[in-house]
């Protein structure tokens, strides 16, 4: 069954533990709150761009496939366990990978490993609320997507 049209709000991000085997069944995880925005979990190809003088013609061709950093923007909330657990794994050593889960409303599920990077504060203006933006990693060869 394929994924309705339906809204993000709802949907929610959770962080696990540094444990190899992963599940979206598993306990170990700890929802990260205030979520102002998720980002873009889609795996792309780049365009390999293409272009002769002979022929006049430019074109692309598929390359490789990019996993993308999952870009978050958080309402910074100091005591939400989950920013909290972030905000640690952020500290952690180069290469250090946790496991990730989001949860649709609709149930779907995708689940992956990933490192995170950085945890700092975004102002913004005068009427806007203190933010978090951080990035996380996506191991391609653990991600898992469950739509339904």
């Amino acid at each position: 069954m394929t994924a309705a049209v339906g809204p993000v709000a709802g949907t929610k991000i959770y962080i696990g533990n540094t444990s190899s085997s992963i599940s979206p069944d598993d306990t170990n995880f700890v929802e990260i709150g205030d979520v102002n925005n998720l980002g873009d979990l889609s795996l792309q190809f780049a365009q390999v761009r293409i272009e002769s003088i002979g022929s006049g013609y430019s074109y692309s061709l598929k390359g490789t496939q990019e996993a993308p950093n999952l870009d978050l923007l958080l309402n910074r909330n100091d005591s939400d366990a989950g920013q909290i657990a972030l905000k640690n794994a952020s500290a952690a050593a180069r290469g250090t990978l946790y496991n990730f889960k989001i949860v649709e409303t609709d149930g779907g599920t995708a689940y992956w490993r990933g490192e995170v990077f950085g945890y700092g504060t975004s102002y913004g203006s005068v009427n806007d609320v203190r933010r978090v933006k951080t990035s996380v990693s996506v191991r391609p060869s653990t991600l898992v997507v469950n739509l339904y």
